[in-house]
């Protein structure tokens, strides 16, 4: 898909204890989700680029693909839409 030129795009920064959150909205839609936990082994860095595959307005989750095989999920209740 071309991305259109007047696009809106916010990055949100959310840190809680560990774990850092980064998404990127376009036009207040999630296009993109990075997460990073210190504590966390599992890769280098813990930082993750995702793309937004489904949404569940009913769940108000996100079904981000992070390329490990099964989606991640994403409330909407740990954005900080305060941010915005």
């Amino acid at each position: 898909l071309a991305r259109r030129e007047a696009v809106e795009r916010v990055m949100v920064v959310r840190e809680q204890g560990e774990r850092t959150q980064i998404g990127v909205l376009e036009d207040d839609v999630l296009v993109e989700h990075y997460v990073n936990k210190a504590e966390s082994t599992s890769y280098v860095g813990n930082v993750y680029l995702g793309k937004v595959q489904n949404v569940l307005p009913s769940m108000e989750a996100a079904f981000i693909d992070i390329g490990k095989g099964r989606n991640a999920v994403l409330y909407a209740g740990e954005v900080n839409f305060e941010a915005l």
